[in-house]
């Protein structure tokens, strides 16, 4: 697991998937502070899903720092709902209702 292309983390976020017991193993989302683009084209912002998937540093873009955060932001949902679907719907965020992960 590769945390040196994440960064400066501004946020993060833990979720849970469940097994069949009801125990509940961590997962966590880390999302970096954004960042001039290496091409000077926008902004950068990193996050990382950790104890599910791929684990890899991914990388959100936007024209200004806050259009890659709100990128950031979609694209760890989006990369959640499909995690949960693959684990049968059994990856939970503490106090929320089945099915909502606090990601858009």
């Amino acid at each position: 697991m590769d945390l040196g292309g994440l960064g400066e983390i501004i946020a993060s976020r833990v979720l849970y998937v469940l097994d069949e017991k009801g125990n509940k193993r961590p997962v966590s989302v880390l999302i970096s502070k954004p960042e001039p683009a290496l091409d000077a084209r926008g902004y950068e912002c990193s996050y990382q899903i950790i104890g599910l998937g791929a684990q890899e540093t991914q990388v959100a873009r936007g024209g200004d720092s806050v259009q890659a955060l709100q990128a950031a932001m979609v694209l760890v949902g989006a990369n959640l709902h499909e995690m949960n679907h693959e684990v049968g719907g059994r990856l939970i965020w503490n106090g929320a209702t089945k099915g909502d992960l606090g990601f858009p």
